[in-house]
């Protein structure tokens, strides 16, 4: 549609391009120029061709009143080399208390139960009992802290009142009497 409305345009350029080809402009002429003839089919053929014009040149103002043709060229985008995603990772593990273990991740997420927080609390625990867990030889238990309490499966010995309430009744309870085990005891 657009070519279709310079073309009368396009017509008018051209014939002022031929008009003005003549030669000199200041000088006037309506008689072709044209080079004396004679017979020979050569010389004709070098007047005939003598006679065509030459090409038009393109002058200054015939640039500006020609509008080009706008063209649109889809502008290209180079697609972004792929970013590898990082996996989040696990930045802290809370055992809540009483409630479920909670996971924090590096995304800012934060989940509840995960088999890494979960290997955690069990070794923890595991530590804890070990930490807690005495030595025991009979008469003393030592901690892995380094601290120390009597056995608590070790023989009791009595104090003497109670020790001697003991036999006193072990005594009676052999059969026999209680003078005997007075004189026994004593």
């Amino acid at each position: 549609m657009k070519r279709l409305r310079h073309l009368p345009t396009a017509a008018l350029f051209v014939t002022l391009a031929l008009s003005g080809c003549g030669g000199n402009s200041n000088e006037q002429s309506d008689a072709p120029t044209t080079t004396p003839t004679t017979t020979t089919a050569s010389t004709t053929t070098a007047a005939t061709s003598s006679t065509t014009p030459p090409p038009p040149t393109t002058t200054v103002a015939e640039t500006t009143t020609v509008e080009p043709i706008a063209t649109y060229t889809e502008p290209t985008v180079e697609s972004p080399a792929a970013v590898p995603v990082e996996e989040p990772y696990i930045l802290h593990c809370n055992p809540g208390g009483f409630g479920p273990i909670e996971t924090y991740w590096s995304d800012g997420t934060v989940t509840g139960w995960s088999e890494y927080c979960q290997g955690v609390h069990d070794q923890t625990l595991a530590d804890e009992v070990a930490a807690n867990t005495p030595v025991c030889d009979g008469t003393v238990c030592r901690y892995p802290s380094g601290a120390t309490m009597p056995d608590p499966a070790a023989p009791k010995t009595p104090s003497p009142w109670v020790q001697d309430q003991i036999d006193w009744f072990d005594c009676i309870d052999a059969g026999n009497s209680e003078d005997y085990c007075r004189q026994a005891l004593n």
